[in-house]
Parts: C-alpha cells; sequence; structure tokens
C-alpha cells in the first residue's frame, strides 16, 4: 500500500510543480483551468512527502541517531 501512495504523491506532486512553474513565468493564471487548486494543493502534498516519505522525517530506527535510539 505505502509504494503505491508514494508513486500517486510523487506524481501529483509534478503536476503541481509543472503549474507552479508555469505560474511562476507567467505562463498560467491561477484562475484557468483550476489551476488554483494545484497551487493551493502544492504545499499541502509537499509537507505530506517531507514529513512521510522522505528521509528527513524518517523514524525508523536505521535513521535515527543513537542517543535517540535509546529513547525509544
Amino acid at each position: 500500500m505505502r509504494p503505491l501512495v508514494l508513486v500517486l504523491l510523487l506524481g501529483l506532486l509534478i503536476v503541481c510543480l509543472k503549474v507552479a512553474v508555469g505560474w511562476w513565468r507567467e505562463e498560467l493564471t491561477p484562475t484557468e483551468d483550476g489551476n488554483w487548486l494545484w497551487l493551493a494543493l502544492f504545499p499541502i502534498l509537499l509537507a505530506i512527502w517531507w514529513r512521510y516519505f522522505s528521509v528527513f522525517g524518517c523514524k525508523e530506527p536505521a535513521c535515527l541517531l543513537p542517543k535517540d535510539e535509546e529513547r525509544r
């Protein structure tokens, strides 16, 4: 289940990134074709990826520092 969610999340992040870059370059406006939705979802999806799927949000024992392992 987790790999499927990761693939779905990365696919959505790619779409959000394409819309954000287009908006940044003034090629797209937020009001056309629901681009505002992708722009609003971008930081939310990025936070979910950062917290649950990146190595920076990893809570597995292999990712923890030695003194953090002692607390568990």
